[in-house]
């Protein structure tokens, strides 16, 4: 009964959605393929066109160059799951109650209890997938997934999460970069009649490092000759292995005559993790609210529309993408979503001011549990053990090196109770006092179950 009710509610969601397509749908207007690059683990610096001093990308960068790079450019949560959620429906990951990665790392001794989370993105929700294919595009969905259930379920045509790839230790093949490519050409190519949506959800460059020997070698050269502030060599290199596999994409664009009606967008989950690379100059990592572990990479290019060489200053946010995305290609924005419809950034390049943005992070990671407000230039983050707030001008100290609650008061007191109220909003989960606190033991796991010991199968009884 509860089977079919649960699917009654996601085919009657799905439906209301659909029903509003058609009078949007008929409206005349030029609509283009879509070609996502999603990366997991690029950190803000982790690029040529974004300073970095050792990485050699000249393919994400060409691509910046015909396009427009975003330099205030958030990821929705600090770690991957989350942020999937928030782009794939244009909710905030608090909205939606899935707040970390799949499956977490709990903290059972830890000062605050993480609360119960959703574990896999509802299929009641109106995905991109399902937006896309309401206005007669092909959906593929190819590579990282991380969001539970299937990705068939949630709009798209083929999806395919294959994690064989994160460890494939194959030099002419890094993290199955250029076999994901060899999967959306193929679906393009037999899909030529629609128009296509695509997002190659690469693996890289999240751990475990994988690089060819030769080139990483290389790297670890120009560190020993240079000293930069990146000296992973190995890093260095699956980040090489992987602009290769983006230029391979987009040289096949213009080769098939694709290029020129195909809006391009390239970004990253969240921030770096440090024992990787150096996000310098934003403080921190993955898995915290400073800007190292939300601040990302994107660049979008779409030739005729978007002005090549630009920056754009807007505070564009992962959740943003669907709203955009949706208005671009005449599609109706489904209901009580926290994006903003960013289209006129995508399509014409402009700047606009975005309004507020805010975390909420009720996990214990590279950081302590927290929640984040950027409201105009200033910054706060609340620590949830203590309650204690930090606050920052990121224009004047886009490093977060100087804390200002204490000096500016009032703005302090104005964010937090922005970012309290905000919280009420979305039915944020609050975390509450763990009684089994151990201060001793407050960063360990949960105990590891023990294997189950296998008997000894008894042999038969020879026969003469």
């Amino acid at each position: 009964m509860r089977s079919s009710l649960h699917l009654f509610t996601i085919a009657a969601s799905l439906l209301f959605y659909a029903s509003g397509q058609a009078a949007v749908a008929n409206e005349p207007r030029e609509r283009p393929n879509v070609l996502l690059f999603f990366v997991d683990d690029m950190g803000a610096a982790d690029l040529g066109c974004y300073g970095s001093d050792l990485y050699r990308t000249p393919n994400i960068d060409r691509l910046a160059a015909q396009g427009q790079r975003f330099t205030r450019a958030y990821a929705a949560a600090p770690v991957c799951s989350p942020t999937r959620a928030g782009l794939m429906t244009g909710k905030a990951p608090a909205r939606l109650r899935l707040t970390d990665f799949l499956k977490g790392s709990p903290k059972p001794y830890a000062k605050l209890r993480v609360p119960d989370w959703t574990m896999e993105l509802p299929q009641s929700e109106v995905t991109l997938g399902n937006i896309f294919k309401s206005q007669g595009y092909a959906t593929a969905w190819l590579g990282k997934w991380h969001l539970g259930g299937d990705t068939l379920a949630y709009g798209f045509d083929v999806g395919n999460q294959d994690w064989l790839h994160n460890r494939k230790d194959d030099p002419a093949d890094v993290k199955g970069a250029f076999t994901l490519n060899a999967e959306a050409k193929k679906f393009i190519d037999d899909n030529r009649e629609k128009p296509f949506f695509v997002a190659i959800s690469h693996y890289s460059p999240h751990g475990p490092i994988r690089f060819e020997p030769k080139l990483r070698d290389q790297y670890q050269k120009l560190i020993d000759d240079k000293q930069p502030r990146q000296t992973n060599p190995g890093y260095a290199a699956m980040i090489e292995s992987l602009d290769t596999s983006v230029g391979e994409m987009l040289d096949w664009l213009d080769r098939r005559g694709l290029a020129d009606n195909t809006l391009v967008i390239f970004t990253s989950d969240n921030g770096g993790l440090s024992s990787y690379t150096n996000n310098h100059p934003l403080r921190d990592q993955k898995g915290t609210l400073y800007e190292g572990g939300i601040r990302v990479p994107m660049i979008t290019r779409w030739p005729g529309k978007i002005a090549a060489g630009g920056e754009n200053d807007t505070r564009f946010c992962s959740s943003d993408l669907l709203p955009s995305l949706a208005t671009i290609i005449g599609a109706r924005q489904p209901d009580a979503i926290d994006g903003k419809d960013l289209s006129l950034v995508l399509t014409a390049g402009k700047s606009v001011d975005r309004g507020i943005l805010y975390w909420h992070y009720p996990h214990y990671h590279n950081g302590k549990p927290s929640g984040a407000i950027v409201k105009g230039n200033w910054k706060l983050i609340e620590f949830f053990e203590t309650g204690k707030p930090e606050l920052y001008d990121l224009i004047e100290d886009p490093s977060e090196q100087h804390d200002l609650a204490g000096k500016k008061s009032e703005k302090a007191a104005e964010l937090l109770a922005d970012l309290k109220a905000w919280r009420t909003e979305v039915g944020a989960q609050v975390m509450e006092p763990n009684p089994d606190y151990d201060p001793a033991r407050e960063m360990e796991g949960p105990p590891r179950k023990a294997k189950p010991v296998r008997k000894p199968q008894k042999q038969p009884e020879p026969t003469s």
